[in-house]
This record gives structure tokens, sequence and C-alpha cells, in this order.
């Protein structure tokens, strides 16, 4: 995510922490520091986002348990987000990295539990909630129960993609088809974010209209990715692979290629070793097009090309939202596709979403290919 940048590593998960955040730490020295300054209201701020971090390294040490990477947590003004690679496909598998992150926080209220007792104790005179607000270690830790407390409460809300919301598919994906429940999930979380919203106008809670707001896009942006990932599932990459796709031998040069692309609507090349068909590396159309613009026509393609390591491979039996996964993360926007040991071809991004266009205004599903 750009405008961030990177304050440590945590189990192998980079965290990171957007540029707006900054403003929150601010508003937050402000006004909860109190009649002790914003000293420590900076120190109450960065506690409740050390909360916030907890909260997202339980979905992340959850989905990695299932095999699944994570690309970072970042944190923002409205809260934390721990970016996986991809979504559980199983049900039961969302639902423990959807209520792993709460479950963290219900443990660290019953730890401060008794840091509340204790402390409380400790206090001259009778309690009350404005004196345990103050500040000073009772204070501190009173704020940091409630607010364990408050995140368990609000992220529960089934506002998809609350983690609420997300058990709330989950559970619904057990008794009928993922898309149908992830359809489900996003009408319910948008009605939710708006009663949300209604609510924050009417009391005038700005920040909540913001994060009812977020809610309400996010949902549906992610329910539109679900169904894509539906659709993309249903076709193989043997069955995504043109037949017509010219290869290159290691020898051939910037010239020769762009001769090539002056008749073919071909924008990529494997370079194939003549010997045994290997699969050496892949010229994109960007890095032709660089040492075009340089006049680096008798450079050898093998110069330019993306280095076959550098490739993420598919099975030829692999689907299409397994391609998509793997280029989430690539350098490139190609991933090569094998039967075995042996290269098939090639699909890019502009593939995926060319077929994905296809079968979205169609409402054709295709049968798996025949082996």
């Amino acid at each position: 995510m750009g405008w961030s940048f990177k304050i440590g590593r945590v189990f192998g998960i980079d965290l990171k922490v957007h540029l707006t955040f900054l403003l929150i730490l601010v508003w937050g020295a402000l006004n909860y520091g109190g009649s002790a300054g914003w000293g420590y209201g900076l120190l109450v701020t960065l506690a409740l986002f050390t909360l916030v971090i907890l909260h997202e390294l339980g979905h992340s040490l959850a989905a990695k348990w299932y095999g699944i990477p994570v690309k970072d947590i970042i944190l923002l003004p409205i809260g934390g987000v721990a970016r996986l690679e991809r979504m559980p496909d199983k049900p039961i598998q969302e639902l423990v990295v959807a209520i792993a992150g709460p479950l963290v926080n219900v443990v660290l209220a019953v730890m401060l539990l008794p840091v509340v007792v204790v402390t409380g104790a400790m206090q001259p005179g009778a309690f009350t909630m404005t004196r345990a607000m103050e500040p000073g270690l009772f204070g501190l830790a009173t704020f940091l129960l409630l607010a364990n407390v408050s995140l368990v409460i609000f992220n529960m809300i089934p506002a998809f993609p609350l983690d609420g919301g997300r058990v709330f598919r989950a559970g619904l994906a057990l008794f009928t088809d993922y898309a149908r429940a992830t359809r489900w999930a996003v009408i319910v979380g948008r009605l939710a974010a708006i009663g949300m919203g209604i609510f924050a106008i009417v009391t005038g809670q700005i920040f909540l209209a913001l994060i009812a707001f977020f809610i309400f896009i996010a949902g549906g942006q992610e329910g539109e990715a679900a169904q894509a990932r539906s659709l993309l599932r249903r076709v193989q990459a043997s069955q995504a692979l043109s037949t017509n796709h010219v290869a290159l031998a290691p020898t051939a040069t910037i010239g020769q290629v762009a001769s090539m692309m002056l008749t073919a609507p071909q924008g990529n090349f494997a370079v194939l070793d003549p010997a045994d068909g290997k699969l050496l590396g892949v010229a994109t159309s960007g890095s032709i097009a660089g040492a075009m613009q340089r006049g680096e026509w008798h450079r050898r393609i093998t110069e330019v090309m993306h280095h076959a390591a550098s490739i993420p491979t598919i099975a030829l039996t692999a689907t299409l939202d397994e391609a998509q996964d793997k280029l989430s993360g690539a350098s490139t926007q190609v991933v090569a596709v094998f039967d075995g040991l042996h290269f098939k071809g090639l699909i890019t991004a502009n593939d995926i979403y060319r077929i994905f266009r296809f079968l979205a205004r169609s409402g054709y599903i295709p049968q798996p290919a025949r082996a």
C-alpha cells in the first residue's frame, strides 16, 4: 500500500504505518492527555494501537497456520489491516481466521481485569468512571480493558468485511455455495453500515461516519472480488492458454522480436532452450519496449528477459484464481504454466481479465478440460 513505511517485523510479518496514521497520533495526544498533558495522551494512543496490532497478529498467525502467506500489517487512522495473499478457501478456515483477532482481545481483557481490580482497590475513595479514566496506571489499565471489550463488540458486528461479517459469511458458506454466502454477507454488511452511518450523523460522530463509509465501500469491493474468484475458479489454466503464441530462441535479437510484434498480437514471449524446450525466461512487452527506446536493436533477448527463476509457475490443471494469486505477489504480470516438468505456455494478467469479462457478461459456465 502506498504512503506507508515499515516500522518492524514480527513472526516474519512486516509491520507498516500509513503516513495518515501520524494524524491520529497528534489527535490522540491532544484528546487523551487530560491533566497529564500530551505525552500521556500519546502513550495512551500508542497503547491503543498496540492492541490493534495484536488483534491483526491474531488474524495473521491463524492464516499462516493454514499456509496462507501474509503480506503485511498496516496501521491506518481507522485501525489496522492484515493483508493476506488470499482468503481461506474453506468456510471453517475463514471462521478461525476471522475469530482469531477478537479472541486475542478477549484474552487481553481477561489479563487486564485483575490489574484494574488491584490498582482500583489502591485508589482512595469510591469508584467512579470519572476517576477510573484519570491519568495514571489505574486509568490506563481501565482504558485498555474497555478498549479491548469495545474492539471485540465492534468487530463482531455482522457487517462485512468486519470480523463479524466474515464469521457470518463462513457460517452461511457451510450450508450454501461461497458466492451466494458472500452476496448475503455484503447485503447485510451494507445495511449495517447504513444504520451505523445514520446513527453517526444523528449523534455527530464524524469518525464513526467515516468507518461506516469504509465498511460500505470495502464490503462491496471485496464482495466483487469474491464473485470474480468464483468465476475464475471454473477455468483451468489449460483452457486459458493461447495456441498460437510464438516462443523465442535465446539468440533472438530485439530487432527481430520487434518485427514479430508488428505482425503478431503478442506482448510477452517465452524464451526456450532449443535443445530441450526448457523455459529460460520471459521477455515482456515492457522490457522489449525499453530496449527499443534505447536503440538496442542488436541486443540479445536473453539480456532483457526476466529469468525463469523470477517467474511464478502453476500447473496445467490449476485454476485461474490460483494464477491470479500467483500474480498478486509477482514482479511480472505473467505466470508460466507447466505440465509436470514440461513448459506449456504463459498466462498474463490481461488474459485473466479478458476471460473474467467474458464469463461475467455471457453467464457462460465452462466445463473442466478433459485430459
